[in-house]
């Protein structure tokens, strides 16, 4: 009986290379992007579990005293940190995040992007795993792809090159404040403008509300606004809404005179 047999890197790649494959297919058939980016982060995942079998093979289990279900992202990412001491930034906390927030959407939620966030999102993870397995695993995944595959990579990177430049041009010509400006917590591009009423992606499209701080007045992206009740003994509620900073003053001095 003939079986099919391979290594965690072996299968990262593969998984890789039917991602890109799906990717091309998408560029006729839309719906195929889900199974672009359901691919992509199965490859993510499983190259972290690589490397992390590179320190002990027991790491990639969640429980190494019962050595039966292996780790998610976010488990093999703390023992990457933690055991093996790969040293990850906060572009790559952001890129795994992003992953995570993907696949949990296209699997248990309607899953509703636009078409430039798709992209976008696809463009930062293919980037997110390559450097990764380049720099940890001694793998040039890029100049390994078949042809045309490799070629297809470039062109969606270009795209979205494309999309930002024109998304640039629009913030200078309506002369968009750069402060005013924030990374987009969709596309991950410096284009979210919040000017206005805007509270828009320049690249993406993606839109999220922008609510003030009541403590600082600051603007937070409003789900990221945090909520905290000042209701009394007789249950009365008393909501105010704080930015991350005032949020975390509060729970580490509990200073409650002052926001009253």
């Amino acid at each position: 009986m003939s079986k099919l047999k391979m290594t965690l890197l072996e299968n990262s790649k593969s998984f890789f290379i039917e991602s890109i494959s799906k990717a091309v297919q998408a560029e006729k058939s839309e719906e195929q992007w889900k199974f672009a980016i359901l691919l992509l982060v199965q490859a993510i995942e499983t190259c972290l579990k690589e490397r992390l079998r590179w320190t002990q093979e027991v790491l990639i289990y969640s429980n190494i005293d019962k050595p039966k279900h292996t780790v998610d992202l976010w488990l093999a990412i703390r023992r990457l940190e933690k055991i093996s001491k790969v040293e990850l930034d906060s572009s790559d906390f952001s890129a795994i995040k992003t992953a995570s927030d993907l696949r949990n959407q296209i699997v248990h939620f309607e899953f509703n992007l636009s078409i430039e966030q798709i992209k976008s999102n696809f463009v930062t993870l293919v980037g997110f795993y390559t450097a990764f397995c380049q720099k940890h695993l001694d793998e040039d995944i890029i100049s390994n792809l078949p042809y045309p595959l490799d070629q297809e990579v470039m062109k969606l990177d270009k795209y979205v090159d494309e999309l930002e430049q024109r998304a640039k041009a629009r913030i200078e010509d309506e002369g968009i404040r750069a402060e005013n400006v924030w990374e987009c917590s969709a596309c991950k591009r410096d284009s979210f403008v919040i000017e206005g009423s805007n509270d828009t992606c320049y690249v993406c499209g993606y839109y999220e509300p922008t609510v003030e701080c009541e403590n600082c007045s600051e603007l937070e992206l409003e789900g990221e606004i945090q909520g905290v009740d000042f209701g009394n003994m007789k249950g009365i509620e008393n909501w105010k809404y704080f930015c991350r900073d005032c949020y975390e003053k509060l729970e580490t001095e509990n200073p409650y005179d002052e926001y009253y």
